[in-house]
């Protein structure tokens, strides 16, 4: 595939400038302040604060430079990882196991449960009860999304998809009946670090679609799939 993923790959031109930008200024902060070390008896009050100042200058200017770092060398180790992704005619995708979120989900629940016995038992404002109410019924309906979706995956065979729930055949796909494939992250709109892909298929036929979480490595398979397969995506994942 010559586009390989429309061409997504970064820009690291205006990061290299700025990781030579703060090196630059990290080493003129290093000198400054092995001069300052030097005469550090002979420093007057404010030498002396300008030297707290530079050290903290310099923590810094070096923290971000190895942020900037270690991110770059993310990014270029995930491009070699989806470049690494073969395309066979047949495989299998099973849904991502998002445990991180079925954890972020369940950790607030006794909380609220506590909140709103607590309530019900001192008879405190009902605007407490409900709200508690409210957040119980809504982090259980996301947990419970959550652990369903774990239990969906897919077979491709050349162009067909046939998705499956508890390993039951539950629909087919074909190339052709594919009207629009989607890719968000776990948080739909706004895509956040550590975040599952979320496919969504939608049909030509309006009652006939899929949604499923993918790993990274499943995300980068099917996304390979679709683009061989010429199929309209909108991917606001994009990793």
């Amino acid at each position: 595939m010559s586009q390989d993923f429309d061409n997504n790959i970064p820009d690291f031109s205006k990061r290299k400038t700025a990781l030579k930008i703060l090196l630059f200024l990290s080493l003129i902060s290093l000198f400054i302040l092995v001069i300052q070390l030097t005469y550090i008896d002979e420093l007057s009050p404010l030498q002396a604060n300008l030297t707290i100042i530079n050290s903290f200058v310099l923590f810094i200017l070096v923290f971000l430079y190895i942020i900037l770092k270690v991110g770059m060398h993310a990014t270029i180790g995930r491009i070699k990882e989806r470049e690494k992704v073969q395309l066979p005619n047949e495989f299998r995708v099973d849904a991502a196991r998002q445990t991180h979120l079925i954890i972020t989900y369940l950790l607030p629940l006794p909380i609220y449960i506590l909140v709103l016995a607590a309530s019900i038992s001192e008879n405190v404002d009902i605007f407490i009860m409900l709200f508690s109410l409210g957040a119980i019924l809504a982090y259980s309906y996301f947990l419970y999304s959550t652990i369903k979706s774990r239990k969906y995956s897919l077979e491709v065979k050349d162009k067909t998809i046939t998705t499956f729930y508890k390993n039951k055949e539950t629909g087919r796909f074909t190339i052709e009946d594919i009207a629009f494939v989607a890719f968000s992250g776990s948080g739909k709109t706004k895509v956040k670090i550590g975040d599952y892909a979320i496919m969504k298929i939608i049909s030509f036929r309006a009652e006939k679609f899929l949604e499923i979480p993918l790993s990274l490595k499943n995300y980068w398979l099917m996304k390979k799939y679709f683009l061989k397969h010429n199929v309209n995506m909108d991917d606001i994942y994009n990793q």
